[in-house]
């Protein structure tokens, strides 16, 4: 994604189309301005008919869930007094499983489309190929029939195994176990090697379905350590040297290796019938990456899955209206990716499957040209600050043209809907439009909480409906969602249909229902069903009547939105009785343009917090080629005036933000290289690993401490 919206890349096409078109711009905006109400029709695209804007009431966004059996809880306005969803539904057709629903996503796809499915490029030179809904379902039944022969019984009893990326295998592969009421368990490189052992010993996997050499070799190795593992399926074309490797060490320890050409010729040759899972039947164990100890294991359900299936199907109808195209990238592993796909199958939407490397992902929006597009902020962010550094290059008349389109897309925010404008999607903004690939209509960022400023700079540039969402694996991925055309920003929108939600109190923090702040609590068709083998978990998830913690701290903005203002979790007190919440004060840190991440620590012992804070290697080095300060980003973080310079800048957000004294960070440390994935300080989700961050940064925390007293 990097390389999709590298600086020079989209600096270069930009300016290229403000120079040509930059004088005929200016006059055709004036004319349109004059005339703007005669040529609206000719000029403008909406996105969604404004009847959809009329039924929204903006000033009253949810309701008090009395219908739905609990008053305190609130529901989308537009439930109204409905029952919260529970089933999917597609004309006449009931379904209560994703079994019935995949089955009526093919009939849309075959009568209303084309009949593609799943797609995937062989290389960079090729364009997108396509299996139809017909070849995935024969597919998954040939796979299915495999497993079968080969021991696995069909049933809630058998668990199998997905250790790959995105691809066409991996969802035929959860496709064939929907077929036969199997359990299917994604396993992903982050997790780590204590943490896949944990996995395949408490679910007892017997088949694991594998795509890269380095994972399978891991599996191998692991072997003594998973009695129950029988078999490797390999679902891509291996290297000849790499796959004469690992069938060589499988063969001395006695494990089965497959292609998985060879499982579907065994499927082929012995067809099973297929045994549809019911409702309550779950369908996966979804392991969560928590930021302590070994992973939880989510219980998801059929009924989870397709209360979510409708309430996505209705909640974007307005936008939807063909049959839609899918960018996946987000890793399959995770709810949150997964639920939307699924959403898509039940619906006959294709989806297009990247290359495997995000940093060509721009190649693969070119060739597939989605219509829906999921996103996180960390990629969000990354395309906001090459845009805001292309427009800083820009000549004045440049930007002034680009400032006119910002203005004319801000009035449209305004009026709760997307338009694609002739003049500034056609010509101003058509650039940053055609890296997304020129035709999304819907980008949806989930995961964590992205910055009110660039949601709001995003719903103007893209010609696209930019929402925010929230959600949590323990609710199937997603639970509320910012209604299309909402102009505001910095909450998380609306309850889907299928939930409602209220606020619990939190006295330790002073935290009350009755004041509108409380814990985020959520009752609905999409919780979970509790984690797998670990009772004390669930009950500390969800209470005796059916109400999900979230742990996070939220409350109703006036127009009925839900904020998100805290995190139960991640409180500390201070020596002297006051509470912290670390992350509010990361995320006011965060806005300086000289920091890319941000750690505030704090204890019991101690009266103030310290912060150990990563700069932004790019703006900084600019910074100091400008100043004549010498040096990389390593040696620019040792400097006495870069420390003071971004300490200056962090006071200055501490007052504008109206910080108390206990809550400023009293030193700072600057560290050079980022948080991440790879070196155990952020979960694979993205999310702090705070303790973990405490133990890495002990010894500078410790000298922090020291210098101050």
């Amino acid at each position: 994604m990097d390389k999709m919206l590298n600086e020079n890349h989209l600096s270069s096409s930009i300016q290229t189309t403000l120079a040509v078109g930059g004088a005929v711009a200016l006059v055709a905006g004036a004319v349109i301005h004059r005339h703007k109400d005669k040529l609206s029709s000719f000029l403008v695209e909406n996105l969604t008919n404004e009847e959809m804007h009329q039924r929204v009431n903006w000033e009253e966004m949810t309701i008090p869930a009395k219908t739905q059996g609990c008053s305190e809880a609130r529901v989308a306005a537009t439930l109204g007094s409905r029952p919260l969803f529970s089933t999917g539904k597609s004309g006449n057709t009931v379904f209560t499983t994703f079994y019935e629903g995949f089955k009526v996503g093919k009939e849309i796809a075959n009568k209303q489309g084309d009949g593609k499915c799943l797609g995937y490029r062989v290389d960079r030179q090729s364009d997108y190929q396509w299996v139809t809904y017909d070849e995935t379902e024969r597919t998954a039944t040939e796979i299915g029939s495999a497993l079968i022969h080969m021991g696995e019984k069909h049933g809630q009893d058998t668990f199998i195994g997905i250790y790959a990326n995105n691809s066409v295998e991996w969802m035929t592969t959860a496709i064939a176990c929907h077929f036969h009421s199997m359990i299917y368990v994604p396993l992903y490189d982050t997790l780590g090697e204590p943490a896949i052992v944990h996995i395949i010993n408490q679910t007892s996997l017997k088949t694991v379905f594998a795509d890269k050499a380095e994972n399978i070799l891991t599996l191998l190795k692991l072997i003594d350590q998973v009695p129950t593992l029988k078999r490797i399926v390999l679902t891509k074309k291996l290297e000849n040297s790499k796959e004469t490797e690992i069938r060589n060490k499988a063969k001395q320890i006695g494990i089965e290796i497959m292609t998985y050409s060879e499982l579907r010729e065994l499927g082929q040759s012995k067809p099973v019938a297929h045994h549809p899972p019911k409702a309550d039947d779950i369908f996966e164990i979804c392991y969560t990456s928590g930021t302590t100890g070994l992973p939880k294991g989510a219980m998801l359900t059929n009924k989870n899955i397709v209360s979510l299936v409708q309430s996505a199907t209705e909640f974007f109808q307005p936008v939807f209206s063909e049959l839609e195209t899918l960018i996946s990238y987000l890793p399959l592993a995770h709810s949150y990716e997964q639920t939307i796909e699924l959403y898509c199958l039940c619906n006959g939407f294709k989806i297009g499957y990247y290359m495997g490397d995000v940093r060509q992902l721009a190649d693969d929006l070119t060739h597939l040209k989605p219509t829906l597009m999921p996103c996180v902020p960390r990629l969000l962010n990354r395309m906001y600050d090459n845009i805001q550094a292309t427009i800083r290059q820009l000549s004045p008349l440049k930007r002034v043209l680009f400032q006119m389109a910002l203005s004319a897309k801000g009035n449209d925010v305004d009026k709760h809907r997307v338009t694609r404008h002739m003049l500034w999607d056609g010509l101003v903004l058509k650039r940053i439009q055609e890296r997304l690939g020129g035709r999304v209509k819907l980008i949806v960022s989930g995961a964590a909480p992205l910055s009110p400023a660039i949601l709001q700079f995003l719903k103007r540039v893209c010609g696209a409906y930019v929402i925010e969402g929230y959600g949590q694996t323990e609710c199937c991925g997603v639970s509320t969602c910012q209604t299309l055309g909402d102009s505001s920003v910095g909450n998380i929108g609306v309850p889907l249909h299928c939930n409602m939600i209220k606020l619990a109190d939190v006295p330790d923090m002073q935290y009350f229902s009755k004041d509108n702040v409380g814990e985020l609590c959520i009752k609905g068709s999409n919780v979970f069903k509790g984690y797998y083998r670990d009772e004390e978990k669930t009950r500390e998830a969800i209470d005796s009547e059916g109400w999900l913690h979230t742990g996070d701290i939220a409350k109703w903005t006036p127009t009925g939105q839900i904020q998100i203002v805290d995190r139960k979790k991640h409180m500390f007190k201070l020596a002297q009785g006051e509470y912290v919440a670390p992350e509010r004060i990361e995320n006011i840190y965060i806005h300086s343009k000289y920091i890319a991440q941000v750690f505030v620590f704090g204890n019991g012992y101690k009266s103030y917090t310290v912060g150990i804070i990563v700069p932004d290697a790019e703006i900084l080095e600019k910074y100091a080629r400008d100043k004549n300060i010498s040096g990389d980003i390593a040696a620019l973080c040792k400097k006495k005036e870069i420390k003071d310079l971004i300490f200056a800048d962090m006071k200055q957000l501490e007052k504008e933000n109206s910080l108390k004294g206990f809550e400023m960070v009293k030193d700072i440390y600057l560290h050079p290289e980022p948080f991440s994935v790879e070196n155990n300080l952020l979960t694979p989700t993205m999310k702090t690993k705070r303790p973990e961050l405490g133990k890495y940064f002990e010894k500078e925390i410790e000298e922090m401490y020291k210098n101050i007293e």
